[in-house]
């Protein structure tokens, strides 16, 4: 079994003498920031001069200052940008203004598994992904629970890494829940992997496939979205609660022998090449080269795929169906 710390095995000492810079101010920037500083860890928040994310930290009790402001004052720098963004800000912005032996805080593995920068040979790297989006690990915090992290070193440096690795979890809350060692490349195959195949990719598509399935054999659109898309949530809720077993025990025999037949069908050997496809364009790096030159070209692909999907039948009764039902 994966080893797993809590807070018992953290103490935000290794962090006291030390200045946090934040990098960032967005879906995770904005919640680590508020936790370390309500957890009593002096941190610095850097933001572009213009954009809402300046005005959101002031309004939310912070003195923004510039990314290398933030690199040149704080010996713990949080990268928490998107990953297509940090290559550029890294190379313009903060590493520039580097010291010796600072330590670098990565919320995703992608940058160092994929080796978009070039951290610095006597630095410290260390990976605190929490398992949620941001809003969700604030609350967590603030209600007194915490939300689990991923937490590994990619290089220790001044042989303080994991000390202040899973300092930094304890300051977010994440060790109030638990945090699973692991490594920067298994963090960021199993996410990406995970995201593709299953949770972005997997299952919007059946959803869809299923939806026109009903249209087309003459079915109302109305009760096709309701099926194939909001009921999702309910099975989801029970596999998060209960697991794969537990949500087989919960629903009713004819919805269990229906996913007896039916699931291994849709879902065969067929289904499973094609993911580990998938999974060796992630593995191989190829995935990446090709987010970043999409990214580089305006990312013409997501954008036309987002921009069908909006217009989509499924949308426009999703829309539809939320003016006038409240789900």
């Amino acid at each position: 079994m994966a080893k797993i710390y809590h807070e018992h095995d953290a103490h935000l000492q290794h962090l006291n003498h030390l200045s946090v810079g934040v990098i960032g101010y967005g879906n995770q920037g904005r919640a680590h920031a508020f936790n370390l500083r309500d957890s009593g860890v002096s941190v610095r928040v850097g933001t572009r001069l213009e954009g809402k994310t300046r005005q959101q930290a002031v309004s939310d009790g912070f003195d923004p200052e510039t990314f290398e402001e933030v690199a040149a004052n704080c010996e713990v720098i949080a990268l928490l940008l998107p990953d297509e963004v940090i290559p550029q800000i890294y190379e313009e912005s903060v590493e520039p203004y580097l010291e010796a032996h600072d330590t670098f805080v990565f919320a995703h593995g992608f940058t160092v598994a994929n080796k978009t920068i070039r951290l610095p040979d006597d630095a410290d790297v260390v990976l605190v992904a929490p398992t949620g989006p941001g809003r969700q690990l604030r609350s967590l915090y603030m209600s007194g629970h915490g939300l689990p992290a991923l937490v590994a070193v990619g290089q220790d440096s001044s042989g303080l890494a994991w000390k202040r690795c899973l300092a930094y979890a304890g300051a977010i809350g994440c060790l109030r829940a638990g945090a699973v060692e692991t490594t920067f490349y298994e963090e960021t195959i199993t996410d990406l992997f995970c995201e593709q195949a299953v949770l972005c990719g997997g299952i919007p598509e059946l959803i869809k496939a299923s939806f026109q399935t009903l249209l087309e054999a003459g079915y109302q659109p109305e009760l096709a979205y309701i099926s194939c898309l909001k009921e999702v949530k309910l099975i989801a809720d029970l596999l998060f609660e209960r697991g794969l077993d537990g949500m087989r025990g919960a629903i009713s025999n004819t919805a269990r022998y229906g996913s007896a037949r039916a699931g291994p069908r849709i879902i065969n050997s067929s289904t499973e090449h094609r993911l580990r496809q998938i999974l060796n364009e992630i593995e191989t790096g190829r995935f990446a080269e090709m987010f970043l030159r999409d990214t580089e070209e305006g990312a013409p692909a997501a954008q036309d795929f987002t921009l069908a999907e909006r217009h989509s039948k499924i949308a426009r009764t999703g829309r539809a169906l939320t003016e006038v039902l409240k789900f």
